[in-house]
C-alpha cells in the first residue's frame, strides 16, 4: 500500500484569546473594533441585531459568525442574557471566508467543541495546555472549512501573498494598483505574481477584485447602504463599471440581486 503524502504545517500560529461571555441587560448597546487576526463568535443564548462593516446581522442562538482583522461592529442586544463563545487567532496562511459566508446558523453542534476549548485554554500554562488549545481548535476548524480550496500555500511565496492580501483588505476602498502593492512591499510585479499564483491560482489583480466584489456581495444582500455607497466602499469610483464587473462575477447586477433577496 503507497504511503499517504505528509501533512503540512498547522496554520495556527497562535491563539491569544478563548472566552465565554455573559450581557445580563436587554437594550445593551455597544460599538467595538474585532480583534487583529482571526475571531470566531458562537452565540450560545440571547438575541443580538447588529451591523458589520455595512452587514446587518441578526445573532440567534446557534449562529455562527468569522470576523477577520478590524472589523467596525455596532449593535444591541434584543433578548438576553446574551452569551457567546469568543476565540481569536492567529493564523497568517488561513484566508478567511467570503463575506458572504461570514455568518452561519445552525451551527449549535459546534457548542461541545468551543467548550472544549475554552476547558483547555483555562488550565495552568504547560506544553501539555497548549497542545490540547491546538488540537481542540484545529478540530472545530476542520468542522467549519469542508469546502476551502483557496488557503494560501505556507510557503515562503504565499506568505508573502497573504502578507500583501491581508495589507489590501484593510486598504480595499482604494483598490490598489499592482504598482502600489510593489511599492508597498517592495517587490517586483513578477515576485508578487509568482507568490499570488503559488497561493491561490491567480494574478494578483484578478484576485485583489474577487475579494473586492467578494465584500460587495455581502454588502448588497446584507445591509441599507445604495449601490454608489457600496461602489465606493469596494474602490469604485464609477457605479456602472462596479454593476459590470459585479454582474459579471455573480451573474446578475448587484441591484436585481437584493431586489431578489
Amino acid at each position: 500500500m503507497p504511503a499517504s503524502p505528509a501533512t503540512g504545517p498547522s496554520p495556527i500560529e497562535g491563539i491569544r484569546l478563548v472566552e465565554r461571555f455573559e450581557r445580563r441587560s436587554a437594550d445593551f448597546t455597544f460599538t467595538a473594533t474585532s480583534l487583529p487576526g482571526h475571531l470566531i463568535h458562537l452565540i450560545v443564548a440571547g438575541e443580538v441585531e447588529q451591523t458589520s462593516n455595512g452587514r446587518r446581522q441578526r445573532l440567534a442562538p446557534g449562529t455562527l459568525v468569522w470576523y477577520h482583522e478590524d472589523e467596525w461592529v455596532e449593535g444591541r442586544v434584543l433578548r438576553a442574557p446574551w452569551v457567546w463563545y469568543a476565540v481569536n487567532f492567529s493564523a497568517p496562511t488561513l484566508s478567511p471566508p467570503d463575506f458572504a459566508r461570514r455568518l452561519l446558523p445552525d451551527q449549535a453542534a459546534l457548542e461541545p467543541a468551543f467548550a472544549a476549548l475554552h476547558a483547555a485554554w483555562r488550565q495552568p500554562p504547560s506544553w501539555r495546555r497548549d497542545v490540547l488549545c491546538q488540537s481542540h481548535l484545529l478540530a472545530l476548524l476542520a468542522g467549519l472549512e469542508t469546502n476551502r480550496d483557496d488557503r494560501p500555500s505556507a510557503t515562503p511565496a504565499g506568505r508573502l501573498w497573504w502578507e500583501v492580501e491581508t495589507w489590501a483588505r484593510q486598504h480595499i476602498e482604494r483598490a490598489p494598483t499592482l504598482a502600489e502593492l510593489c511599492a508597498q512591499f517592495h517587490r517586483s510585479p513578477n515576485t508578487l505574481a509568482r507568490a499570488c499564483r503559488e497561493a491561490v491560482g491567480l494574478a494578483p489583480m484578478k484576485r485583489l477584485k474577487q475579494i473586492r466584489l467578494s465584500l460587495a456581495r455581502g454588502l448588497v444582500l446584507y445591509s441599507d447602504l445604495n449601490m454608489t455607497e457600496i461602489a465606493l466602499r469596494v474602490g469604485y469610483h464609477r457605479v456602472h463599471e462596479f454593476s459590470r464587473d459585479y454582474r459579471k462575477a455573480h451573474g446578475r447586477p448587484p441591484s436585481a440581486e437584493r431586489a431578489g433577496g
